[in-house]
């Protein structure tokens, strides 16, 4: 529900910047908690035109590295309708998945839970609408009282709304190496794993019989599924993987090692200090960067056998090996790689070169730049971010600005990731509410003892 506009725009008490898991998970669980929400309107502008959630990798079979329990909502509230499990049952399916032994859904399944809930939850957002600004608006004494967010509709028509606080969750942006030039994105001979099924296409329509060359850059799980699929999906086709390493390396998905996806450890992670910060996320790095389930190495590592056993020569994986540079030449792109044990570089010809480069969620994708002066940054530059995701401002700054993946550095691994969806989406709402709402149930269970209890 919209309250009364003030200076003639819109008014909500929390406006948030993109409509992926984070803000659904908001929305659901805001939906669920009955009387604790009345009267705080909640609302969200989403660029795209309806839900989607990482369209370019929904490839067949691909699964997800998460537990499907840690969805939207049960790790806050297991009683909300909004959950998986309630998803199986609407569609009927929840003893057959059950009859699976899985813990990890399909990636195309947990996407159409995504879309389920976000048919349920429509009210919430305004779809096609491209926040541009974020601008303080201040009182007679000169404090910041609440902010007004710029944004643009699908018709280009440029629209206003004003907020009591902000939370921003507006996705990473893809990360291009260097040297890369930016037209080889445009004429679609370099793919970001962004918009890779969408890509990768025009080669299907042209024949997928054809000798194409692929080059696949990367060394985590993205990387390995674009691989495995290009080599299954195009039979004739030269396809390459090369990362900077000796070899694809597995993910720490160990018991102990995975508490670091639990709240309590987001509790001590904030409460250490930068250096330690540094070192844990260094030491448990392989729990999701550069990293690659055990059995898409293992499948890899079969394709370039079995290819030994019937005599190929089309697939490759080419150890330390840095890409330098692309550019488009006569409709190939011309990839600049470096060896990174001599030093020497070599150019090579391919179709197409596919990034698995991951994203850059530094900043919120610069939509704090018209409130910078107001916030606090510790001595590197790094915004101060509270326990409650919100950054630290000076005194005269009222609202409260949230942050979703740009925490990294005070909230640990987890501020960019599925595994703390409902929580982190649930402490922000407390903390716009003022009281845990209704329906919370704290399951988190303490794994540290003694000096970290």
């Amino acid at each position: 529900m919209t309250t009364a506009p003030r200076g003639g725009h819109p008014h909500h008490r929390l406006l948030g910047v993109g409509y992926g898991p984070s803000h659904l998970s908001m929305s659901a669980l805001h939906a669920s908690a009955g009387p604790a929400a009345a009267g705080t309107s909640l609302h969200f502008l989403e660029s795209r035109d309806a839900f989607s959630w990482h369209p370019g990798m929904l490839l067949p079979g691909a699964r997800m590295q998460v537990a499907f329990l840690k969805d939207l909502v049960t790790p806050r509230d297991p009683t909300s309708p909004y959950s998986f499990a309630n998803y199986l049952v609407s569609k009927g399916r929840l003893e057959p998945f059950l009859n699976l032994g899985t813990l990890n859904p399909t990636r195309r399944e947990y996407v159409d839970y995504f879309r389920w809930a976000a048919d349920r939850l429509a009210g919430y957002v305004t779809y096609g609408s491209t926040a541009e600004a974020i601008r303080p608006v201040t009182g007679p004494d000169g404090r910041v009282t609440r902010l007004e967010v710029d944004h643009r509709g699908p018709d280009g028509t440029r629209h206003t709304v004003s907020a009591d606080h902000v939370s921003l969750a507006p996705g990473g942006t893809p990360i291009v190496p260097p040297g890369v030039e930016p037209g080889t994105l445009r004429d679609g001979t370099v793919l970001h794993s962004s918009s890779f099924l969408g890509g990768i296409r025009p080669f299907h329509d042209r024949g997928r019989e054809l000798p194409y060359r692929f080059l696949v850059v990367g060394a985590g799980q993205s990387a390995a599924e674009i691989f495995q699929y290009l080599a299954g999906e195009f039979p004739a086709a030269d396809v390459t993987l090369a990362h900077r390493g000796f070899a694809l390396m597995p993910a720490n998905s160990s018991a102990l090692a995975n508490a670091i996806f639990d709240p309590a450890s987001v509790d001590l992670f904030h409460g250490a200090g930068p250096e330690r910060r540094r070192g844990i996320l260094a030491e448990l790095k392989a729990t999701n960067y550069a990293a690659v389930d055990d059995e898409d190495i293992t499948a890899v590592a079969g394709l370039l056998y079995d290819q030994q056993v019937h005599g190929g020569q089309r697939l490759h994986l080419s150890r330390f090996t840095e890409l330098t540079g692309a550019r488009t030449e006569d409709g190939l792109v011309t990839a600049t790689l470096r060896d990174l044990l001599t030093g020497e570089e070599r150019g090579e010809r391919h179709d197409a070169v596919v990034l698995a480069t991951g994203y850059d969620f530094r900043e919120a994708r610069g939509l704090l730049t018209g409130v910078d002066p107001y916030l606090l940054r510790d001595g590197d530059g790094e915004l101060l971010v509270d326990r409650d995701y919100s950054v630290r401002t000076d005194e005269s700054f009222a609202p409260r600005i949230f942050l979703h993946g740009a925490a990294e550095h005070t909230h640990g691994l987890t501020s960019t990731l599925l595994s703390l969806l409902a929580h982190r989406a649930g402490d922000i709402l407390d903390a716009v509410l003022g009281t845990p709402a209704a329906g919370h149930q704290d399951l988190a269970t303490p794994l540290f003892e003694g000096v970290h209890a």
